[in-house]
């Protein structure tokens, strides 16, 4: 049986099924992280609860998750990743889906990594960070972010890692950004090859080729909302404030609320904002992209 070799997430990646999705790599001495098809394992001792359409049972060193219609998934040590297909006619790249997301979630929380659900561009060697709610603007902000030739380092997640200057990095997670049919016709992408879901208009642009799996040091984090008042306004957030949104915007928080996470937690975001200015951006439900985009590009 084949074997791929990918970087991703900070962590060295062999699998038995190929992702587009992921940097493929020609060898490593290590592997950190092994993702094969096969029997899961009876769900393990801890907390179940569900959402939607998955249903998880986890504790702080495994994750059993099924979801509906695809198929269940096994991950376990911070180094495993079983996958077991509802039928044969289940899609590839909609078992993949779940693997980048919510199993690898699983595998960072379980090597007490924290991931956060933001993109990301690096200037001058450091990050902004950029977060929001779903329809809050950050896909159609990272969209005019490209056509304006800046460089982005993640979409969707990136993994908070300390530095030997116990400063907080940032990690790319896998070189693919994920834009909605909106954002591709606000800033006339044409490239609808890869659709990230089947039904579903968000599409795929890929990267590789400037994928960057160095960690940069974090020096701002933008927050999108939809505004209260229609008004745009730009708030730098201290302290408690900031805390809360920084938190607010960790990647599957679910899976950090046991009190061995909790303690994760405090800690690594109390140590990035340490050298981490975050700013709340609210914009008017019904605004002209560039114009958010303009209110951003001055904040970085």
């Amino acid at each position: 049986m084949s074997t791929f070799t990918y970087s991703g997430f900070g962590l060295n990646i062999l699998s038995a099924i190929p992702f587009p999705e992921l940097s493929p790599v020609s060898s490593f001495e290590q592997v950190h992280v092994n993702i094969r098809f096969g029997e899961v394992p009876a769900a393990p001792d801890g907390f179940s609860f569900s959402t939607g359409r998955i249903s998880y049972t986890m504790n702080d060193r495994e994750l059993l998750f099924t979801v509906a219609g695809v198929g269940k998934y096994y991950v376990a040590g911070g180094n495993t990743i079983i996958i077991h297909p509802e039928n044969d006619a289940i899609e590839t790249r909609l078992l993949r889906l779940f693997v980048l997301a919510t199993a690898m979630a699983g595998i960072l929380q379980q090597r007490h990594i924290i991931p956060m659900h933001t993109a990301s561009v690096l200037i001058d060697g450091k990050l902004t960070l950029i977060g929001g709610h779903s329809g809050a603007g950050k896909s159609t902000t990272l969209a005019g972010l490209m056509s304006k030739q800046f460089r982005i380092f993640s979409d969707d997640i990136v993994v908070l890692a300390e530095g030997t200057d116990r400063i907080i990095h940032g990690v790319a997670s896998y070189p693919m950004i994920k834009l909605w049919e909106q954002s591709m016709q606000a800033f006339e992408y044409e490239d609808r090859s890869f659709r990230v879901m089947p039904g579903m208009e968000k599409y795929g642009l890929f990267f590789h080729d400037d994928f960057d799996t160095n960690r940069y040091p974090i020096n701002k984090m933008i927050v999108l909302k939809i505004s209260d008042d229609h008004r745009f306004s730009t708030e730098h957030l201290t302290a408690g404030s900031a805390f809360a949104a920084v938190v607010e915007h960790i990647y599957k928080p679910s899976f950090f609320n046991t009190p061995e996470m909790r303690i994760l937690k405090f800690k690594t975001i109390t140590q990035l904002l340490q050298h981490t200015d975050v700013y709340l951006v609210a914009r008017p439900a019904n605004c002209a992209p560039d114009d958010l985009l303009s209110i951003v590009t001055s904040l970085i």
